[in-house]
């Protein structure tokens, strides 16, 4: 199994994770738009109230799954349908979190990931949670997905859904944006619940959605 601080250049993926700590999920622009979640969990407190927190369409494994079922799984659960589908990316990008650095490698994988990240992991020899895995680092991978429609799963602890318009993907950046300022700018919302317009977005600095957006300037997905 590779596991080097290198830079990769030709990566296979699941034997890469293959018993190693990750997170994956999908990629999924629909119409121009892209899907991202909004969640109720894992913001600061001094963030107060009225705050619902940017991610990407996806989570952590489940004991025993490899990265890919972690992801379809994942977009299943989050987007409220059992259809979705991961496509194979023409072009996989390797983010290492711990410098930076964002480089094209090739996958040899069946079905190749749009974009894999690693970064160190803090606790190297602790598991998140009981049987699952720990080790050096720790991936975060998503793929690229397709379905005919989203729903807001009501088993699922996400608040609601959003497709915004890569050409506003920027806005997501803004300090103390709001929901409402996202729809104003074309974004569609399914929301689990009436959700506030006033209520604001926070979008942490590690989160895999900045590097998409990067990613997709200028690309047709």
């Amino acid at each position: 199994m590779t596991n080097t601080s290198e830079p990769l250049r030709t990566i296979e993926v699941l034997s890469l994770t293959d018993n190693q700590p990750f997170c994956a999920g999908i990629v999924w622009v629909r119409d121009g738009k892209l899907a991202i979640t909004l969640n109720p969990d894992g913001m600061p407190e001094e963030l107060g109230e009225g705050v619902l927190r940017i991610g990407g369409v996806g989570g952590g494994q489940e004991p025993g799954e490899s990265i890919l079922e972690c992801a379809l799984r994942e977009a299943r659960e989050e987007l409220g349908n059992e259809d979705v589908r991961l496509v194979s990316s023409d072009v996989t990008y390797f983010h290492d979190m711990d410098t930076g650095e964002i480089v094209q490698v090739r996958s040899t994988d069946n079905t190749a990931p749009f974009l894999l990240e690693r970064m160190t992991s803090k606790h190297p020899d602790k598991p998140y949670r009981p049987g699952l895995p720990f080790g050096r680092y720790v991936y975060f991978c998503l793929y690229l997905g397709e379905a005919e429609e989203a729903n807001v799963n009501p088993d699922d602890d996400v608040a609601g859904v959003v497709f915004i318009p890569l050409e506003h993907g920027r806005l997501l950046q803004k300090e103390a944006l709001t929901l409402g300022e996202l729809l104003e700018a074309g974004a569609e919302l399914l929301e689990a619940y009436a959700i506030p317009r006033h209520t604001r977005l926070w979008l942490p600095g590690n989160e895999s959605i900045r590097i998409v957006l990067r990613l997709l300037e200028g690309r047709s997905i």
